[in-house]
């Protein structure tokens, strides 16, 4: 067996890619497949994996071996768990880092002692999770299915990232994505992902979309760290892959945020048609605009309105 190698967290690295498939009972190449599915860095001839990953190996080959699932699933689902855990576990160490003034010796000391409970609350919210994916998302594979896609994004991106040092810069990303999160998960939508100034966001339809849309442009009108956002969102036929949505729709509501104003939100004139008469909302035609990559779209301003200013909603033909 290979000289063992120690991690800093004290993990044993014990075996290489070839005695850990021989231990298994596998082939290199399909061990080689799973852990880089995983996103393992490559191993070869160093000893690079510990029981764990002898554990892992074990877990992918016995959901094939029975017959559970085929290589090529366990490998999609190995490839969520790696690109996933791998962002998770960066910002969980970023997190403690901060906590402890970024020292390495006190960052290790106490992700240590923190082990055991991050790793418990990771089950219970994943197993929750779970069950709301599986009444949220589950269609036959590759279909279509309809949802309301929005995105979010910070006013003015360029002359911010120019006027802040990089701890201000950071300070401003978490900020952002903090708010965004809690406005979202508050209405009953999933943030997709965010890319530094942008957030995507999903929503079981329109209505819940607009509210989520007007929520995220009041909760960042007085936010000091954040000079305000703007948003667009649409409705129509989504597909689902890789926890992440493609399509037209998509596509769309992104074109349409990126020409909202500070503080606007907008939708198209078809996703329009389908808030006419909620309650709270007054919608303002706002003629066609040249949307890039998709054409001249008929497009609508979603405000909020008080009780006493309620009316009636947008109905075809009112953009022009």
């Amino acid at each position: 067996m290979t000289e063992q190698r120690s991690t800093s967290t004290g993990t044993q690295r014990t075996y290489t890619l070839r005695e850990a498939a021989r231990a298994v009972g596998v082939s290199q190449l399909s061990a080689r497949k799973l852990f880089r599915a995983l996103g393992y860095a490559e191993v070869a001839d160093q000893p690079a994996l510990g029981d764990t990953e002898l554990s892992a190996l074990e877990l992918a080959a016995g959901m094939v071996r029975d017959g559970t699932l085929d290589e090529q699933t366990v490998l999609n689902l190995s490839r969520a768990v790696g690109r996933s855990l791998d962002r998770l576990a960066t910002w969980q160490v970023e997190s403690v880092a901060e906590r402890v003034d970024g020292d390495p010796t006190a960052t290790v000391a106490l992700l240590e002692q923190l082990g055991p409970r991050l790793e418990a609350l990771l089950a219970i919210v994943w197993r929750r999770l779970i069950d709301d994916a599986v009444d949220r998302v589950v269609v036959p594979a590759g279909e279509a299915f309809e949802r309301a896609v929005g995105f979010a994004d910070v006013v003015g991106w360029t002359q911010v990232v120019q006027s802040l040092d990089e701890p201000e810069l950071a300070d401003l990303v978490r900020r952002f994505g903090d708010v965004a999160g809690d406005v979202i998960a508050d209405g009953g939508g999933r943030v997709i992902k965010t890319v530094g100034d942008e957030v995507m966001f999903s929503a079981r339809g329109p209505e819940d979309a607009a509210r989520t849309a007007l929520e995220l442009a009041d909760a960042f009108h007085d936010e000091p760290l954040v000079p305000g956002v703007r948003v667009g969102f649409a409705h129509g036929p989504v597909v689902a892959r890789l926890g992440d949505l493609f399509g037209s729709t998509v596509n769309l509501a992104s074109r349409v945020c990126r020409l909202a104003g500070g503080g606007e939100v907008l939708t198209d004139a078809r996703t329009a048609t389908l808030l006419t008469g909620t309650p709270g909302l007054r919608l303002r035609p706002l003629g066609e605009r040249q949307v890039r990559g998709v054409g001249r779209v008929p497009l609508v301003t979603v405000e909020p309105v008080g009780r006493r200013e309620q009316r009636g909603g947008y109905a075809p033909g009112e953009h022009g």
